[in-house]
């Protein structure tokens, strides 16, 4: 009975996901081709809707955000290890603040601090900064996007046994021939890795293009131009394009991360960092981490500013702080709406991509076959697709009924989102699962079968419980996504849908900025809190 039971599971598991990976992921991205090869015109018409200036400008920024990102993480990874300087413990959190803030309260907090009527421009005087176009996107990507480089080298750098660098400094190597020669040969791989992170992330980017680029062309903002005026082929023509430049970078990841060389490291326990014990304090370093942290916190501290005064106050002559947008956010219900909102369709996006994530983590677990080395890339497709895409994908797919949303409608549902956002997050829960599985001493699931638990048991009792804490993390992380998403968002909600990063759009637009920096300040409060959580409890295990 037991194995009658086992198997009818197993089979369901099978059956569900690859439901929802055909009807999901392989489906939409047909209806996308199917209707990117519908333009009338043909290629004469890309080039009337000017394809090769927003690729060129899609790739020059992304080029631009991963060199200046990696110069800027790099650096400070290695001057936090290595280097003595004031306040070192402070310095290595607050330099990871830019991971809690979603892109669209980091675009608004820019905004809000370096525009014309900015802060700066008010209160220090700062006029004709002209915060706006390729630099003002550029320094919001470099503020997103350098703390991936900055952990990924510091996990190798604390990784490395510290002896190779004490001895190439013993044998009269400077610190810049030990930096090229020794300590950057052990972080190549992780700063490929984290390169094409980068870059995939600013192919995607929107919020920013969105709100600074102007009449500058993107790929993801000609998309989003596309769809609202009808033109539906153009539309999935650029989604096209976007999704062919982001997934080639993934594919070389998935196939470079199995390929990646194993750091130097000497046997046993590798040796810490004993250089900067008995130096005196950089004092140079010490100065440009403590400028830089405040440029950091510049941003957060302009939305937290902006949240206390009136609408209105570019326009009083005096300014009176008070909690009165607090206040209205937490009693007027068309205010608080989109808060209950936005942790409605990112809870149910989280279920549904636990649900798909343990699934198919679980699938592709053992031994690997053709079924499942496919199913593990069909699953990890949506990492490298950009949220704008998988709007236009769902929009071309759900806007009729189908048999994969059960004969309904799903554009203008409710629905709608929570699958976009379980679409887009998939691969997160599916890695974490895949992960949590490896981690399992293989012989404690056999002792339990052995014993004469059920398969069934020992998943329930054994299992799933070891592989909790990656779950529960993943999980905590597409909330994360979910709840700070605009770029899919934007696409894809109604009136009844709107979220927070779409109401912080619209009070913008309405020049109501106090009520918009309250939004930011609350988003970002939840997602600091739950990045804090997530990083206490790993390193707690």
């Amino acid at each position: 009975m037991d194995k009658i039971k086992h198997s009818s599971l197993k089979l369901f598991v099978i059956l569900f996901s690859t439901f929802f990976l055909l009807g999901y992921i392989i489906y939409p991205l047909y209806k996308l081709m199917l209707m990117g090869s519908d333009v009338p015109g043909g290629i004469h018409q890309l080039v009337n809707k000017s394809l090769y200036g927003a690729c060129l400008n899609s790739l020059t920024i992304s080029l631009l955000s991963v060199i200046g990102s990696g110069i800027i993480g790099t650096f400070f990874a290695y001057t936090l290890h290595f280097k003595k300087i004031w306040f070192k413990r402070w310095m290595s959190v607050l330099i990871l603040l830019p991971i809690a803030i979603p892109p669209m309260v980091a675009v608004m907090s820019y905004l809000f601090l370096l525009n014309d009527n900015g802060l700066l421009s008010r209160f220090l005087g700062l006029k004709e900064l002209h915060f706006t176009g390729w630099k003002a996107i550029l320094t919001v990507h470099l503020y997103s996007f350098y703390p991936l480089f900055y952990l990924f080298a510091n996990n190798a750098i604390r990784s490395t046994d510290n002896s190779i660098v004490e001895a190439s400094y013993m044998l009269g190597a400077s610190k810049t021939a030990t930096f090229f020669k020794v300590i950057l040969p052990q972080l190549r791989p992780s700063l490929i890795g984290a390169s094409i992170l980068t870059f995939m992330a600013s192919m995607a980017s929107f919020s920013a293009p969105f709100i600074f680029g102007g009449s500058t062309r993107f790929l993801t903002t000609e998309i989003y131009y596309a769809k609202i005026n009808g033109d539906n082929s153009i539309a999935a023509i650029y989604a096209l394009v976007l999704s062919v430049i982001t997934l080639i970078p993934l594919l070389f990841f998935l196939w470079y991360s199995k390929k990646i060389p194993s750091a130097a490291k000497s046997k046993g326990t590798a040796k810490k960092n004993s250089l900067a014990a008995h130096k005196k304090t950089d004092i140079l370093s010490s100065a440009l981490s403590f400028l830089f942290t405040l440029m950091i916190m510049l941003p957060v501290l302009s939305i937290v500013l902006i949240s206390l005064l009136p609408d209105n106050f570019l326009m009083a002559h005096e300014i009176n702080f008070s909690l009165k947008n607090y206040k209205a956010l937490f009693k007027q219900y068309d205010l608080i709406e989109p808060f209950v909102n936005s942790v409605l369709v990112s809870l149910a996006g989280v279920l549904i991509s636990l649900v798909v994530g343990i699934s198919v983590g679980n699938l592709i677990r053992g031994k690997k076959n053709i079924f499942k080395s496919v199913t593990e890339l069909v699953a990890s497709i949506p990492y490298g697709i950009p949220g704008t895409v998988i709007g236009i994908c769902l929009i071309l797919s759900f806007n009729e009924p189908s048999v994969f949303s059960f004969s309904s409608v799903l554009v203008g549902n409710f629905w709608i989102l929570p699958v976009a956002y379980a679409i887009r997050n998939l691969p997160i829960i599916t890695q974490a699962t895949k992960a949590g599985l490896q981690s399992i001493d293989p012989s404690l699931e056999e002792a339990s079968k052995t014993m004469g638990a059920s398969p069934v048991k020992t998943w329930r009792s054994i299992t799933f419980p070891m592989i909790s804490p990656f779950i529960i993390e993943a999980a905590l992380l597409v909330f994360i996504n979910a709840f700070g998403e605009f770029v899919a968002t934007i696409l894809l909600y109604t009136a009844d849908t709107k979220t927070m990063p779409i109401e912080i759009y619209a009070q913008m637009r309405l020049d109501n900025n106090g009520m918009a920096a309250t939004y930011g300040v609350v988003l970002f409060l939840i997602v600091l809190g739950i990045v804090f959580i997530t990083r206490r409890n790993t390193n707690k295990r």
